[in-house]
């Protein structure tokens, strides 16, 4: 049974995905803002994905500093930024970089394969970090990804525009208000859900959505 938080408390991934269009169930953003509960076990490896993220993290660290800049790392990076009507957003980068020239940069190590939702994550983490992180503050902020395959893609600071302003605004709105947003329940949309049938009735299972019926199509 779900128990009501005292506040909305929102994950910056969330907004990412949706802002994305990497998932696009609002409801179960706005049921995660106003609810804890028992979430569904998944078989994700959580310690081969410590061990392979600390380790691109570690690497990463390692190559700024030779080149000299000063890097803030993870815990050190953690933010809560609340508004005026007691929502929260809450986030994690990976690294927080200064050069020496001024430049300052937000770097986020991923294991897996790249998805839209990343680069808006970033996009996120420039937005908030003038307001939340002392070392930015009243900086201009640079993105970058940095994926396991060594892949490397910028996030120029123009990402963070009067549009994503906007919509990042007016989605935090709807995310923390108190009417229920709309369900996209579905194969994807479900699978990595961990919001249980018991909160969810619409809920997909895999199993069912796996059936293959009898047809004559083809």
């Amino acid at each position: 049974m779900a128990s009501p938080r005292q506040s909305p408390y929102v994950w910056v991934t969330w907004i990412a995905k949706l802002l994305s269009a990497d998932n696009r169930c609002q409801w179960a953003a706005w049921f995660r803002a106003h609810n804890q509960y028992d979430k569904i076990p998944g078989d994700f490896d959580l310690a081969k994905y410590s061990a392979d993220h600390g380790a691109m993290v570690n690497d990463c660290v390692r190559a700024l500093e030779s080149e000299g800049w000063g890097v803030y790392v993870e815990d050190q990076n953690d933010f809560k930024l609340p508004n005026k009507l007691g929502a929260t957003l809450s986030g994690r980068p990976d690294i927080v970089a200064i050069h020496p020239d001024g430049t300052v940069k937000v770097i986020d190590c991923k294991t897996g394969k790249p998805r839209n939702s990343d680069q808006m994550q970033v996009v996120i983490y420039m937005l908030v970090l003038p307001h939340v992180h002392l070392a930015c503050e009243g900086k201009t902020v640079e993105g970058e990804l940095r994926y396991k395959s060594g892949q490397s893609v910028a996030v120029p600071a123009s990402k963070v525009d009067a549009k994503i302003r906007a919509m990042f605004r007016d989605l935090m709105a709807s995310v923390t208000g108190d009417a229920p947003l709309p369900k996209a329940p579905g194969p994807s949309e479900c699978r990595f859900c961990d919001i249980p049938k018991s909160e969810c009735p619409e809920r997909v299972e895999p199993a069912a959505a796996q059936v293959a019926r009898d047809h004559d199509l083809f």
